[in-house]
């Protein structure tokens, strides 16, 4: 039923062919991650205040994920990886399949946060090696830990909040200098951060509304 819901929701809000396609892509990376994120949060236990400047919670669909997590490399897997508007969790699991170690979540729906802690729990019993941590927080106000060095974001917020966490961001690397690399799904803040001097380092389109980018600090 969960499938039949979030298929219907993207063939009305977007297209039926991409509709399919997602959905193809979402029942094979539910089982080859063994997760259970599928599915759209509206928010509707936050108030009007509260989502002013939020995205509705939708997971990012595999195929996007998988691409942006291909462009990752040993030096990354090293550090910590920082998942900006987590949602359910879902990028824990496709993070530790490619090898991070180390995984912080961070999201201000502490109904999410409990589902993402759930999700959490079982991927750290997979995986021995890894710890992930979730933090129920305004990513306006979180303090980037200097172990993060890649940083994952599918639209989690408008331009308003997006510049409050660039500066944070900006904040911790002249404090603790390092390479940072962003995996950004749907990038519509993207113009943020090459002003902010990053560069972009790969990017794809897929059926109009399949979008990836990378931005490093090279």
């Amino acid at each position: 039923m969960q499938y039949l819901r979030y298929f219907i929701y993207l063939a009305w809000n977007w297209d039926l062919k991409l509709a399919f396609f997602v959905l193809r892509h979402e029942i094979r990376g539910e089982k080859k991650y063994g997760q259970h994120t599928i599915g759209i949060d509206f928010l509707k236990n936050l108030n009007k205040a509260e989502t002013l400047h939020a995205s509705v919670s939708q997971p990012i669909n595999y195929y996007t994920a998988e691409l942006l997590f291909a462009q990752t490399y040993l030096e990354d897997v090293a550090g910590t990886i920082l998942d900006m508007g987590c949602g359910k969790g879902r990028v824990f699991g496709i993070a530790a399949h490619y090898g991070f170690k180390h995984i912080i979540g961070i999201d201000f729906s502490q109904t999410l946060c409990a589902t993402a802690a759930k999700n959490a729990a079982n991927l750290m019993e997979k995986f021995n090696d890894v710890n992930i941590e979730v933090v129920c927080a305004d990513a306006a106000l979180y303090e980037i830990p200097p172990a993060v060095t890649t940083i994952f974001l599918f639209n989690p917020f408008d331009d308003f909040i997006m510049r409050k966490m660039l500066n944070r961001l900006q904040e911790s690397i002249r404090r603790y200098p390092r390479n940072i690399k962003i995996l950004y799904a749907n990038p519509v803040c993207k113009k943020l951060f090459t002003d902010a001097g990053f560069t972009e380092t790969y990017y794809f389109k897929k059926m109009n509304y399949l979008e990836g980018s990378v931005l490093e600090t090279v």
